[in-house]
């Protein structure tokens, strides 16, 4: 039988244990985060990061700073992510191409621990103002009785956007033939004709659309975006197509619970800020971006490599 001193000072032991993990919650974080991305500075993900950053700082107290580690397909950034301590100072931007690169075998995403997913954008078929489809039914109909013979423009090969298309060949039917560019490239191209239409997301069409340059005839959504009412879904048609370009911070797997929970804390305040929100609505992402935390994010990505683990197997890039 333990002895009433033992017992006594365990009893203490294990009370000052909690009290110092209480204020070491309490007290974090106390120095500047890092959140490592592969992209380069001033692209999407880098201002995405800057964004949360800015009001985050003001709530937090501390800086939140963008890492740009870029090149060979996003490894040497996967690789700087892990070598760091695990101390909760630094964080992971994730998005689709995560997924796609864990489905191919390259990362691993159980090495994260989802912190919060907060944009969450929706792609779009876009055809120039005089293509003489004026519907996606025509659209579709012509990809069934040719194909291969439409062409789709999209950002880089074998990454997000092919895997878009790839699932719209599966649940359409109506095969594309896609054609990867340079995003302005991809734009002059679909503009000039030497491609049929471009996949692409609201924000960064909305100049075209709204200048008549462009017109969309579907959007990858679940709903209807309220600016373009006139816009069929995927899914209203009976096509499972709501793939969407997101964004989000991701923790190490071994994190700290404690750190985890105040983190996500500090994140969804500077997202719910003034200061965000505006900065979302200016890049129209506001229509589908829902904050999820650490469990709903788990699921989600679940979800989504099952998903890509789909399309990317009848691309033939998975065996």
């Amino acid at each position: 039988m333990l002895s009433l001193k033992f017992t006594t000072a365990v009893a203490v032991t294990a009370g000052a244990l909690f009290a110092a993990t209480a204020t070491l919650a309490e007290d974090y974080p106390s120095r500047t985060v890092e959140v490592i991305h592969a992209y380069g500075p001033g692209g999407g993900t880098d201002r995405f990061v800057r964004a949360v950053a800015q009001p985050f700082e003001e709530i937090a107290g501390q800086s939140m700073v963008p890492i740009a580690i870029q090149g060979g397909g996003g490894m040497p950034a996967y690789a700087n992510f892990l070598q760091r301590r695990v101390d909760g100072y630094t964080m992971k931007a994730i998005s689709p191409d995560q997924i796609i690169a864990h489905v191919l075998g390259r990362q691993d995403m159980g090495e994260f621990q989802p912190l919060a997913r907060v944009q969450y954008d929706q792609g779009m078929i876009v055809v120039p103002a005089d293509s003489p489809f004026q519907t996606i039914e025509e659209f579709i109909a012509h990809g069934r009785e040719n194909p291969g013979d439409l062409t789709v423009g999209i950002t880089g090969a074998a990454g997000f956007d092919d895997t878009a298309m790839g699932l719209w060949n599966i649940e359409t039917g109506a095969e594309v033939t896609t054609v990867p560019f340079g995003s302005s490239e991809m734009v002059s191209n679909t503009l000039g004709g030497q491609v049929d239409a471009m996949h692409e997301e609201y924000g960064p069409a909305r100049g075209l659309i709204e200048s008549g340059d462009m017109r969309p005839l579907v959007v990858f959504s679940d709903e209807r975006l309220p600016v373009l009412p006139d816009v069929p879904t995927a899914k209203e048609l009976g096509y499972d197509v709501t793939l969407g370009r997101w964004r989000a911070f991701a923790m190490p797997a071994d994190a700290d619970p404690a750190h985890v929970e105040k983190m996500f804390d500090l994140v969804s305040q500077a997202v719910a800020s003034d200061a965000y929100q505006e900065v979302q609505e200016q890049a129209a992402l506001q229509y589908r971006s829902v904050l999820l935390g650490p469990d709903e994010f788990a699921t989600f990505i679940e979800q989504e490599i099952a998903t890509y683990t789909e399309v990317l197997t009848a691309l033939g890039l998975v065996e």
